[in-house]
């Protein structure tokens, strides 16, 4: 599994980072940066959780 964040949907409100701040950190005006492409399988629910909870519905999983 990957975690891609559609930059031009994101507005920078940092639930994505809240949940998954071992994939995704936030830059200085708070916008996503995915640090680990994949995903463990071990962290799928907060995936679907995280992507399900984006206001602005900018995370997309990509199953590989």
């Amino acid at each position: 599994m990957r975690l891609v964040i559609d930059p031009t949907r994101c507005h920078g409100h940092g639930t994505c980072a809240q949940l998954l701040d071992e994939y995704i950190r936030l830059d200085k005006w708070h916008y996503p940066i995915v640090g680990k492409q994949k995903v463990s399988a071990g962290h799928a629910d907060l995936l679907m959780r995280a992507s399900q909870l984006c206001p602005e519905l900018a995370i997309s999983i990509v199953d590989d």
